[in-house]
């Protein structure tokens, strides 16, 4: 290996990551057109509320407070047209009597923040309910580690990093129980053999023979991997451990890939109840960010957290 190289690759690198968060965490909240009224007395404010929220309740809004000041919510500007509102509002059986008869349209929130950025654009649109999700706070402000877990994190991502110098590959996959910080197993690209053998695949099989299971036979070169891993990382565990989450192939585990996993790979990490997945290099097939991101498809029975950019120069070397 050029020498250069490997001074790259050695030189310690302040870790960082990026979550890849699902749309609906990190895009714009769609709005929708309400009509607004102006309530003439404002000792009357509770009774009108009372009354909206009785004749004519807005279910689809429930995430929206009902009034602000002496403006009140009415309903969904696509029910009516604005010159029919009052006499809609009388069918209902509302006295009309307490508002003023301008009509307005302003537009609010079609659904419900999920974290703070989103509550605080559309708040000032007009009051909404939010309950903060700490962890999910952290979680798309990208302060979910600290700087020593990101350090190890990095490690890690080094073990698949130099698996790849050894095998010269450019994909890896090391796969970890974060409740012991033990490597479990690694696979690295074996395509050349049979198509399906991508990194990931053949960890996860390798994942399976520490539960008596697995269907590929071991790589030739496995096992001397395995030692120069394990003589280079001393200070980490090797081998199965019992994670008080599995075992169940990959329950409970870490993956970290050099590459972005595809959507083969990606599904194999979903059935395979991967618990986080890790990658350095965003890859044009990639299906954790790039192509999609199977790993939050509200319709799956798993979910993992997927995060990029993990020492990527470094995987990308």
């Amino acid at each position: 290996m050029n020498e250069a190289k490997r001074l790259k690759l050695e030189v310690s690198t302040k870790a960082a990551l990026t979550p890849v968060l699902a749309d609906d965490l990190t895009q714009e909240l769609p709005l929708i057109e309400v009509y607004l009224a102006t309530i003439k007395d404002p000792k009357t404010i509770s009774r009108v509320v009372v009354e909206l929220n009785s004749l004519l309740p807005v279910p689809e809004l429930t995430h929206l407070k009902r009034v602000k000041g002496r403006e009140i919510l009415l309903f969904p500007k696509e029910i009516v047209e604005r010159d029919n509102v009052t006499k809609f509002l009388s069918g209902k059986g509302f006295n009309t009597n307490l508002i003023e008869s301008d009509i307005k349209v302003g537009k609010v929130a079609q659904i419900a923040p999920k974290v703070r950025k989103q509550y605080e654009v559309v708040h000032k649109l007009w009051p909404c309910n939010f309950h903060s999700n700490p962890y999910l706070e952290k979680l798309s402000t990208n302060s979910l580690f600290t700087q020593s877990e990101l350090e190890k994190h990095a490690e890690f991502m080094r073990i698949a990093i130099d698996i790849c110098e050894i095998t010269g590959v450019r994909e890896s996959a090391v796969v970890v129980d974060p409740v012991g910080g033990t490597v479990v197993a690694f696979g690295f690209d074996l395509t050349q053999e049979y198509p399906v053998k991508h990194a990931v695949m053949v960890a996860i099989d390798e994942v399976a023979r520490t539960q008596k299971g697995g269907v590929w036979e071991r790589h030739q070169d496995y096992e001397k991997i395995q030692t120069f891993v394990e003589t280079k990382y001393k200070n980490l565990g090797f081998g199965f451990s019992n994670s008080a989450e599995g075992p169940y192939l990959c329950t409970g585990y870490s993956v970290y890939c050099t590459t972005e996993p595809c959507i083969t790979c990606a599904m194999a990490l979903v059935h395979s109840r991967a618990k986080r997945v890790f990658y350095g290099v965003k890859s044009a097939k990639g299906a954790l960010g790039s192509l999609c991101k199977i790993h939050v498809v509200e319709n799956l029975n798993h979910h993992y957290e997927a995060f990029s950019g993990l020492l990527e120069e470094e995987c990308r070397a």
